[in-house]
This record gives C-alpha cells, structure tokens and sequence, in this order.
C-alpha cells in the first residue's frame, strides 16, 4: 500500500519510509499526484557496481562514434571508389547521419523501451553496426548514392542511446550524481572521435575497406562488453512501472518543460554531430594530411571527453548546493550556458584564425570541444524534470526537439 504523509516531505511506500522533494513554485515540473514528485532513495544508489555500469556505457558509446570520424578520414578514398566528387559525398553523407539523429529520438517515444533498455541498445547496435560492414562491401559494387544515403541514415539511428543511458543510469545514481555518471558515456562522442581519430589514421595505409571493417570489429567488441555486465535497476523499474499502473496519462509534449529543455539544447546538437564530420573535411580542405588530420581528431575528442568530465564535477558540485529540483535543473543549465558561449567564440575561431596554421586549427577545434560540457548535465535533467511514468516519454520527447536542427 502506498500513502502520502499530509505535509508531502515523507512517502510511506510499502511501508518504508523514503525521500521526497517538493516541486518548485514555477508550475512547470510535472507530477503525478499533488504539487510533490517522489524521489526515492534506491538501494542501487550506494552500491559500487554503479561505476561499473558508468563504465561500460563510456566503453560502448567510445566505440560506436568511431563511425563518425571513420567516415570523415575514408570519404576521399570512398568517393574515389565510387566515382564521385569527394565533396557529393560527404554532403550526402552527413547529412542522412544528421537527419537519423533526428529520427532516431521517435523510435523511443512513447516510453516504449523505458523497462527494456537493453532491447532499446541492441537495436541501436544494429543500426550501426550493420552499415559499418555494408558499405565497403557495397559502395565500390553499387556506387549507389542512395544506398549510401540509407545507409548512414540508419547509423544516425544508434543516437538512441543517449536517452536509452540517461534512463538506465538514472537507476544507478541519485540527482547529485547523474552528471558525472552520465560524463564518461556522453564524453565519449569525441572520445570515440578520438580512438577513431587513431585507428583511421594510422591504418590509412591498408585502405578505406580495411579501416571500416576493424572498426566494425571493435565496435561489436564494444557491445559484448556492454551486454555482459549490463544491469538494470530492478528497484528503478519497478517504481518506472508502477508509476505507469497508477498515474493518468497525459502527454508530455503539454508540458513546457518538454520544449524549453529541448530548445536549450539546440546549439549544442547543431555543432556535436557536424563538428565530427566537417573537421576531416575542413582539414583536407586546408591541405593537411590524413595522419595530420587523425592528430586533430584525436586531440580534439580526447579535449572533448576531459571538458564533460569537468563539466559534469561542476553541474554535479552546483546541484548539490540546495536539494530541490529547481536548483538541480538551474545548476545544469548554468553549466550549458558557458559551454554555449565556447561554441560560438570557437566557431569564429575556426573560420577566421584555422586557416592561417595548422596549429591555430588545433587550438579551434580544442575550443570547440569545450561544448562537451552540455551533454552530461542536460542528459541528468530528465529525472527531474519529468514525473517517474513519463520520464522515459520525455528524454525521447526532448531528444526530438532537441535534433530537429540536425534534420534541418
């Protein structure tokens, strides 16, 4: 039986005794009951294995974005195979990547994978990973634009994941820590760029194909990591499903919180997932190397990985200052506003001052990179945010306004 004391700072649920917090006076923080969304303390937020699961996340992500900068690195040599002006197909290319990001946030509308994360994963690794093997197999056959079109479309689809780990690991770590948990996993998007940035580089020598099918190879290394030491929160889905049987449903997309979390999030989207691609190319365009091109990477996702941890030390330090949900999603927003400002003094930076020495383009890229902070701190906002039933509904549902600009 569950039951709610008066005064709305205690839940008895079960009997035992668990934390609350009240929601704040702006009225744009959804709940289920009252004025009061319930937060519980869960055995799994003290328990060490939570690292391992931070853990894990980082190694799957790392893996998976290697697929960015491996595109950008093979796209002169892929053209060529194909008989086709390097600059058709890396437009094509990006592009489909950037309007599967858009697409892939309404695979999870709905809620549909919130007690089936692992499900939600292994489709998104399919995504990728099957393309990743595909296209060197078939564009020099093909030399089908619109195979290639489709193909890095459904790559685009395995962005998924971000609200898939958001999820899972809000089970794993309280609002305080969610930042920092979430750091290693969304800090990897430049550091995939990174290792990526290595193995295209260094392996160039062998050809376009050969690169493509090792890093295949580690990325399905990277999910066999993940699926073997992956848990759920039972304690997370059990209140994510009884949320469900005992709330009315209402649609989060009447929430304001559903729009202004999803727009404050726009500029960080429009530079991550093109920034990845359009650095090899810009690189090339400038005269540089591939091996010169595979050190900027490199440097730049490594810089990319050490700014969401800090970010995410910063937001998590901020959050802690006042236990309210107010105070956690202004903390994080606080967070995304410097790393907002660095995304517009770094884009002047690489348009006036990258092309007058290679080390000035390393300098922008590395400035660049300081948007990394956003990621961490926005993907820990959900939980408190969104009301347990329809958390899962939302951080797809902002993942959608969030990426529309990467369809546009």
């Amino acid at each position: 039986m569950n039951y709610y004391s008066d005064i709305g700072l205690i839940a008895y649920v079960d009997g035992k005794e668990s934390r609350r917090m009240a929601l704040p006076s702006w009225g744009m923080f959804p709940a289920s009951g009252g004025n009061i969304m319930e937060i519980k303390e869960q055995a799994e937020y003290s328990s060490p294995y939570r690292w391992v699961m931070a853990a894990v996340a980082g190694i799957i992500m790392t893996t998976s974005f290697m697929s960015l900068t491996a595109f950008g690195v093979a796209a002169p040599a892929m053209a060529k195979a194909m008989d086709i002006p390097p600059s058709t197909l890396s437009t094509a290319g990006i592009d489909a990547f950037s309007v599967g990001l858009f697409v892939a946030f309404f695979l999870g509308h709905g809620g549909i994978f919130d007690t089936r994360i692992k499900l939600g994963v292994l489709l998104a690794q399919a995504f990728l990973i099957v393309p990743q093997i595909l296209l060197p197999l078939l564009m020099p056959l093909t030399k089908s634009l619109t195979l290639l079109i489709a193909l890095r479309f459904c790559q685009g689809l395995m962005i998924m994941m971000i609200a898939l780990f958001s999820l899972q690991l809000a089970g794993w770590f309280r609002s305080s820590q969610r930042g920092i948990s979430l750091a290693a996993m969304l800090g990897a998007i430049t550091l995939g760029g990174a290792v990526g940035g290595i193995v295209t580089g260094s392996l160039s020598r062998l050809g376009w194909q050969n690169v493509y099918y090792i890093t295949a190879g580690i990325m399905v290394l990277g999910a066999v990591v993940y699926f073997l030491f992956a848990r759920d929160a039972a304690g997370h889905a059990a209140d994510i499903q009884l949320s469900k049987q005992n709330s009315h449903h209402k649609s989060v997309w009447s929430y304001p919180m559903t729009w202004i979390m999803g727009i404050v999030q726009i500029p960080n989207n429009w530079t991550l997932f093109t920034i990845g691609g359009f650095l090899p190319l810009y690189a090339y365009h400038l005269g540089y190397q591939p091996q010169q091109t595979g050190n900027v990477m490199f440097i730049w996702g490594l810089m990319g990985f050490l700014i969401a941890i800090l970010g995410a030390l910063l937001g998590d330090h901020w959050a802690r200052q006042d236990n309210s949900h107010r105070n956690f999603v202004n903390a994080r927003l606080r967070v995304i506003t410097l790393a907002n400002t660095s995304v517009i003094v770094g884009a002047l930076m690489i348009l006036y001052l990258a092309p007058i020495s290679y080390a000035w383009f390393l300098v922008s890229a590395l400035v660049v990179a300081c948007t990394m902070a956003t990621p961490p701190n926005y993907w820990a906002s959900p939980c408190n945010c969104f009301a347990v039933a329809s958390m899962g509904a939302g951080a797809f549902a902002i993942g959608v306004i969030s990426n529309s600009v990467s369809a546009v």
